[in-house]
């Protein structure tokens, strides 16, 4: 009889992410100290991480996403930003483990059980800031346009997060995303995690054991080129970060590959480095 998925929708992944910061902050060497992540990702979050094929990577890539958007979140708020709106923002920790001005207001959506499992899981933890969490089912367009219009006239300089939201998107989905958040006039910022080039996409979509692993939750966003989709409409990149270049800012080196990936880099260096580093990054937009 084949087993049940451990991955049997999108929130689940928020468990799987949360694991893998938590063995981040557990290293040594840790590039950031999340004290909260363990508890969080729960059992069952670090049976998703055992079960991933390609465990190594995941966690390289999981880390440098962490800490190429918090130094994107930093930048945004050194231009003024009073709140930080974290769209699908699962179980992330960043208004607990990061300096942040008190007086900065920091919302997070989610769906409603995802909002009532972080806010039983954190009640006796504090954020650096005014934290606040609203339960809302995102693909609801009536809603969420709602929602856009309330905060947009509650902020005056707002940022937008949707870390590891996107892949999960339609095109279609993807692109009235990003339409809606440029209308709404006080969304001066977005940060997003991006894919870009078909094989990357194709890859990152998932072959094997990882494709079956989200059977349930599909990797489906797929343009060759999001960031010129997303700048035809209105966004102007403010700052681009590679994964590889982080993985050099951050004293990471990036998992070897099996043959032929691996000679590729030891015969080509510049060029493979340049492949990589054009098909995974973190991005910050402004108008």
């Amino acid at each position: 009889m084949e087993q049940d998925p451990l991955i049997n929708n999108v929130s689940d992944t928020a468990l799987w992410i949360a694991a893998f910061r938590a063995l981040e902050s557990e290293r040594p060497d840790a590039a950031f100290k999340d004290t909260l992540a363990r508890k969080l990702a729960g059992e069952k979050g670090f049976q998703i991480v055992e079960a991933t094929a390609i465990k190594k990577y995941m966690a390289f890539a999981m880390t440098t996403r962490t800490t190429g958007i918090d130094k994107l979140i930093n930048e945004a708020i050194e231009r003024g930003v009073d709140t930080v709106i974290n769209l699908g923002a699962g179980l992330d920790t960043r208004p607990y483990r990061m300096p942040l001005p008190v007086n900065l207001h920091w919302i997070e959506v989610d769906f409603p059980h995802m909002i009532d499992y972080k806010n039983q899981q954190l009640a006796n933890d504090i954020p650096a800031c005014h934290l606040q969490r609203i339960a809302l089912d995102l693909s609801n367009d009536a809603e969420r346009k709602a929602l856009f219009a309330r905060l947009g006239a509650e902020t005056k300089r707002a940022l937008v997060i949707t870390e590891g939201v996107v892949g999960y998107l339609t095109n279609e989905q993807g692109t009235q995303l990003s339409k809606d958040l440029f209308a709404t006039p006080t969304f001066q910022y977005w940060i997003m995690d991006y894919n870009s080039g078909s094989r990357r996409r194709r890859r990152h979509r998932g072959t094997g054991a990882l494709k079956k692993m989200l059977t349930k939750a599909p990797l489906q966003f797929n343009v060759d080129d999001p960031i010129a989709l997303f700048t035809s409409h209105g966004w102007k990149v403010h700052d681009n970060i590679h994964i590889l270049d982080e993985a050099d800012r951050i004293g990471r080196k990036m998992p070897t590959f099996k043959f032929p990936i691996n000679m590729l880099f030891t015969l080509f260096p510049k060029k493979a480095r340049e492949i990589g580093n054009k098909t995974y990054g973190y991005i910050l937009y402004g108008k």
